[in-house]
């Protein structure tokens, strides 16, 4: 029945018209032509990632094949292929189990270019019902383009399905073997590309929705509001430290000294280098920076009120927060970077880390200890000692963990409030769900707008990943009889050029030495391979598989390790 449906809407009349069909014609020739420039370039990428896998697990070996992956960086740069902001690298030192959990989830600057999807190791559990959605909706699709693309060609389908293998979800076309033989080359090249092509479609325009504010514009006519100066809370994870702590339906506007509204500018707050929208700076602030990132200026202290007790300053990656077991008490360093030779005789400063950061107005920041030695504008601070005053920042020299204040609205109110969070800044973003959307109406649920949202993200990513890799010459991929069916093409071409030519130097009365063979369908006769494009066939598709596996069990190695 389902081809029966497929063929209607294939060859239904409006199809028939000569502009349409000229123009379905066309956007499927269209679609083998971005197959085959994806089948470059996730080749290239194939080879990135291989060299980048093995280049870290002789890293974590202890060869020198790490050297390996520095120099494919660099000829990256040079080329301009990828660019690493340095001021997001992580702390160096930052290797504990939690760190490298939080860096599998959201990437660093030097990202793992191929990385297994695992719930629970690679993939938030939160985003388990987004993922086997999105996947099951590109598989779906990849599968509805082959059998368009057959339709067309009159090649009828024989089975359809979807399936289940684990966990992850997946779907398949069976098309008529003997007819799909028989189409010609062009044909079977539409319709063996046609699978890439929808996905690479899907992407654009999901990239166009997201992009344009169209998404938006839909909620925004269906009883959503639109908040410019901040993200809404819609969502906050049981297990997290936030929990009935930030009411749901908040606005934060601002983390440390980073407003979330884009355009906003003040004193500490200048540039624009953390996203295009409030979204994009939530995300990249707590993904992608340091406390001296967000931090524009330091607090004053007094060096009175240090508490050292000797643990609070030891840091570790099991204890990223010190090892005191007072949880008010905070190691701190001074907010001017100290140089490599005063590095080493750095003195240890423990303060309340409610009682400093709680004075984070502007009379209590500063650039460096002179700004802290105006006893008219801090008198509050100085007990007949004026320089004991010293501008400190938290020290977090590991990535795992570090202080964050969050400063928010409540719903229907615009009384500030400041909350602090020292924990895994990965953490906060995976469980606090946020959005740019607030319903208008009690009854609309308020976190359909960020599911949505997230929906939309992975299935981008999706099919991103669906329109490169099954284009990939390799066995069981789209791309392995599409490179076949190339070759195929060449390889008839190259026979024609050579009969024209032989035929043109013939007699008119000799028989020509080229004839194109039909069959009394009308259709072309299959035609094997040449010996030497066989041989191409063969090696590329075998190197290429190799290369796919190496990167698949090369990634899951490192994740191991």
């Amino acid at each position: 029945m389902f081809n029966n449906v497929v063929a209607a809407c294939a060859q239904c009349s409006l199809t028939r018209c000569p502009l349409v069909s000229w123009l379905i014609d066309g956007f499927y020739r269209v679609g083998v032509c971005v197959s085959f420039v994806s089948m470059v370039v996730c080749v290239g990428v194939l080879c990135t990632a291989a060299v980048q896998i093995a280049a870290r697990i002789g890293a974590k070996a202890g060869y020198p094949l790490a050297d390996a992956w520095s120099m494919v960086l660099e000829v990256q740069k040079y080329l301009g292929v990828a660019h690493f902001d340095q001021r997001a690298t992580p702390h160096v030192g930052s290797d504990s189990q939690h760190s490298r959990l939080s860096r599998r989830l959201v990437g660093t600057p030097d990202p793992q270019v191929l990385r297994p999807i695992i719930p629970g190791v690679t993939l938030p559990t939160g985003h388990l019902w987004h993922y086997l959605l999105a996947l099951s909706i590109c598989a779906i699709i990849h599968e509805l383009g082959h059998a368009f693309a057959a339709a067309r060609a009159c090649v009828p389908l024989r089975n359809l399905g979807v399936f289940v293998m684990g966990i992850y979800p997946g779907a398949f076309v069976e098309l008529c073997k003997t007819k799909l033989d028989q189409a010609s080359v062009g044909s079977r090249l539409s319709i063996v590309c046609a699978g890439v092509w929808h996905n690479a479609v899907t992407a654009l325009l999901v990239f166009v929705l997201v992009r344009s504010g169209g998404l938006g514009a839909v909620f925004s006519h269906t009883g959503w509001t639109r908040v410019t100066n901040g993200v809404v809370i819609s969502d906050v994870a049981s297990n997290s430290p936030l929990h009935n702590r930030i009411p749901l339906l908040s606005t934060v506007y601002r983390i440390d000294d980073v407003y979330l509204q884009s355009n906003y500018s003040n004193t500490w707050n200048t540039n624009d280098r953390f996203g295009e929208t409030s979204i994009a700076r939530w995300t990249h602030i707590l993904t992608a920076t340091t406390n001296r990132d967000t931090n524009t200026a330091g607090y004053c202290a007094s060096t009175v009120e240090n508490m050292d007790d000797g643990l609070c300053c030891e840091m570790s990656p099991e204890f990223p927060l010190g090892e005191s077991p007072d949880n008010d008490v905070f190691c701190f360093e001074r907010f001017a970077q100290p140089s490599k030779l005063s590095l080493s005789k750095h003195t240890p400063m423990c303060f309340d880390l409610r009682s400093v950061l709680e004075r984070s107005d502007a009379a209590n920041r500063c650039q460096s200890d002179s700004d802290c030695l105006q006893p008219n504008q801090r008198s509050h601070l100085y007990t007949g000692k004026q320089k004991s005053s010293i501008c400190v920042l938290p020290s977090s020299p590991f990535a795992s963990s570090r202080v964050v204040r969050i400063y928010y609205h409540l719903p229907n109110n615009q009384t500030e409030h400041m909350l602090l969070y020292a924990g895994s800044p990965t953490e906060l973003w995976l469980d606090v769900q946020v959005s740019s959307l607030c319903p208008r109406y009690p009854y609309l649920p308020h976190t359909l707008p960020s599911w949505i949202e997230t929906l939309m993200q992975y299935i981008l990513s999706f099919s991103l990943a669906f329109c490169l890799l099954n284009a990939l010459p390799a066995y069981y991929l789209d791309g392995d009889l599409a490179f076949k069916l190339l070759i195929t093409a060449v390889e008839q071409r190259t026979r024609v050029a050579r009969a024209t030519k032989c035929n043109i130097l013939a007699s008119a009365d000799s028989k020509p030495l080229y004839k194109k063979e039909l069959t009394d369908s009308g259709t072309e006769e299959p035609v094997e391979l040449s010996r030497g494009g066989q041989m191409v066939y063969t090696a590329v598709t075998a190197l290429t598989t190799a290369l796919l596996g190496w990167c698949i069990v090369g990634s899951v190695l490192l994740l191991a390790l």
